[in-house]
């Protein structure tokens, strides 16, 4: 009887883990969610109006990339001659007797 009253309360306590964890997991990304809601893009939005022009003034920004190499060009001065063909030759054994040819050509309907 101790064994079961063992197990179950390890069970019950690894569900009280695994319930902690996800909890704290979630309420984490309430927190952080609501935290942003309230600054974040409200703060962005406010910074913009009052500057209209900011973004206007600003110089471009000018990026230099090293252009791809051109691709090299291949001529074709022979072709190859074709492969020989494989013939492969497959051997069914058969189900058994001498009978197996003339097995399918009983009922052809010459007799009754």
């Amino acid at each position: 009887m101790n064994a079961s009253i063992h197990r179950a309360g390890l069970a019950i306590a690894a569900l009280a883990v695994a319930a902690f964890i996800g909890g704290s997991l979630i309420a984490d990304g309430f927190i952080h969610a609501n935290a942003q809601a309230a600054g974040g893009p409200a703060l962005v939005a406010a910074q913009d109006q009052s500057t209209p022009n900011a973004a206007g003034t600003a110089p471009p920004e000018v990026v230099y990339v090293r252009p791809a190499p051109p691709p090299a060009v291949i001529h074709v001065t022979q072709v190859s001659p074709q492969a020989p063909k494989r013939i492969v030759h497959v051997t069914v054994p058969g189900t058994g007797g001498e009978n197996d040819a003339e097995s399918g050509n009983e009922n052809d309907g010459a007799g009754g």
